[in-house]
């Protein structure tokens, strides 16, 4: 992937919590050239805002950022990406004087650089990869903005929110939902305090992870338990414990 300085880091990733991390093979590379190789994608990465991120996964991939995340950590992503950042070197091997350097930057700077090696073992038929970090990652600190730094949380109009709905067997089912013109949150205290959140009159995106986004609406009334809701069919108020539903009312909040 192309830096704005002109250098290509070998991958750019981001976990669940909006860390971005640089991972770059070490190849047949010397300790200086990969490790001062790392720091320089260190220095571009700590700049990076939440729109930039958003760009850069939009010029390599065909899906959007909200949707492909969601697939895979199955949530919303986070307000705030790059708050911090992690470096990580890939070899199969570290001769000594990568280790120092390593181990120094951590020890004596707080840099967020590691070392994972890989190693492949084949045994009666059976394959095998290990993966050993050179610093316990534990107690490796994470990268961040400098002091004064704006921070990199994407604006946002307070209006429009997105829902994440997990249509699933013996759960919830979005076919009710459309039907009915309900949003529901899955089993957890977690998801069910999000969903209090909602302030009426807000526009909502319902999203079905591993499917898309699915519908879009108007927040009409305050989120209720499954046994106090109410839904409007035909002008008339009806509660939905009442309704054919076709999955388990339990799964409802």
């Amino acid at each position: 992937m192309p830096t704005t300085y002109g250098k290509f880091i070998d991958l750019l990733a981001v976990s669940a919590d909006g860390t971005l991390h640089v991972l770059e093979l070490k190849k047949d590379r010397t300790p200086r050239d990969v490790v001062a190789q790392i720091l320089d994608y260190g220095s571009w990465i700590q700049e990076l805002s939440h729109a930039q991120v958003l760009d850069i996964f939009a010029d390599q991939h065909n899906v959007g950022f909200e949707e492909a995340f969601a697939e895979r950590f199955g949530t919303n992503p986070p307000e705030e990406l790059n708050g911090s950042h992690r470096l990580t070197v890939i070899a199969n091997d570290a001769d000594p004087a990568t280790e120092r350097i390593i181990t120094y930057l951590n020890s004596g700077y707080g840099v967020p650089v590691n070392v994972v090696f890989f190693r492949y073992f084949s045994d009666d038929g059976r394959e095998y990869l290990a993966r050993t970090w050179l610093l316990d990652e534990a107690v490796i600190p994470a990268g961040g903005r400098k002091k004064g730094q704006g921070g990199s949380r994407e604006p946002w109009n307070g209006h429009d929110w997105y829902v994440s709905f997990g249509d699933e067997p013996q759960g919830r089912s979005w076919d009710d939902a459309r039907k009915y013109g309900f949003v529901s949150a899955g089993a957890g205290a977690w998801f069910s305090r999000t969903l209090r959140s909602l302030p009426v009159g807000a526009r909502i995106f319902a999203y079905i992870p591993q499917v898309g986004y699915v519908g879009a609406g108007t927040v009409t009334g305050e989120a209720r338990p499954f046994d106090d809701a109410f839904v409007m069919i035909g002008g008339e108020q009806r509660k939905l414990s009442e309704l054919p539903l076709t999955q388990c009312r339990l799964a409802y909040f």
